[in-house]
């Protein structure tokens, strides 16, 4: 998940006293920032809206300002929420795009009878909790995630691991597979983690002599975001595995 300074943002200075005044001016210094300031403020504070949920004494339909004092969270870029990110780009594009009006419309309700908060938000949350199903494109990814030499080719059943590319919330994985032998009829196939049956099982069989192959496979995941694979026990001249996506 997306890790943050929850030290820092505990510290959070609510609207209810200084620097903010009987009429909810925010003050910096001795000069007035407005009712609405947002980010930071010469890197001494941050400020943000947070829309009144009727918790914590802080009243419904009431925007209220939180200031912070400025750090820099020592999450930015690292590569364990690269798959959140993505995600949550997804969601706000099924918002945009996806969604019916009347979609939106009942998160809008939904929103506003049990939380308090926009529909769009509402959404969002359930999407990056898995309870709304999406397909989640990874993007255009700089290189392939697993090569032949990351492989093991000893035509028996293998883990392979993809909780560092995929989130929890992860129910199937798109994979593009990219394969050449130096013989026709040499075969890789997936299955779901904890399978024992080769019936409900994706792969690539090679075509041709020295002839380059390519499938999109699509792989239930378990819970720990692994599958299982088996590759032909012969002399390989490529295999390649990339992420292209996930549904969750």
């Amino acid at each position: 998940m997306f890790i943050y300074n929850s030290k820092k943002y505990n510290q959070g200075k609510y609207s209810t006293g200084n620097p903010i005044d009987k009429q909810g001016h925010l003050y910096y210094g001795s000069v007035i920032a407005g009712i609405e300031a947002r980010k930071q403020i010469g890197k001494k504070y941050i400020y943000r809206i947070h829309p009144g949920n009727g918790l914590a004494k802080i009243k419904i339909g009431k925007n209220h300002q939180h200031r912070y004092d400025y750090f820099i969270p020592n999450s930015i870029d690292n590569i364990e929420s690269d798959p959140w990110r993505t995600t949550f780009k997804a969601a706000t594009q099924y918002w945009k795009h996806v969604l019916t009006d009347e979609q939106k419309a009942e998160y809008n309700s939904r929103g506003s009878k049990t939380k308090q908060i926009p529909g769009r938000s509402l959404f969002i949350s359930e999407a990056m909790k898995g309870i709304y199903h999406m397909f989640v494109d990874r993007g255009d990814p700089a290189a392939v995630d697993f090569e032949l030499t990351d492989l093991t080719t000893d035509a028996a059943w293998n883990n392979l691991d993809l909780s560092g590319i995929i989130p929890t919330i992860t129910r199937a994985v798109i994979i593009e597979l990219d394969t050449e032998a130096a013989q026709s009829n040499r075969e890789i196939i997936f299955r779901k983690y904890g399978n024992t049956n080769e019936i409900n099982h994706t792969g690539s069989i090679t075509k041709a002599n020295n002839k380059d192959m390519h499938k999109t496979c699509i792989i239930a995941v378990d819970e720990n975001r692994k599958v299982e694979y088996k590759a032909d026990d012969v002399t390989w001249s490529v295999i390649n595995l990339t992420i292209r996506g996930w549904i969750t």
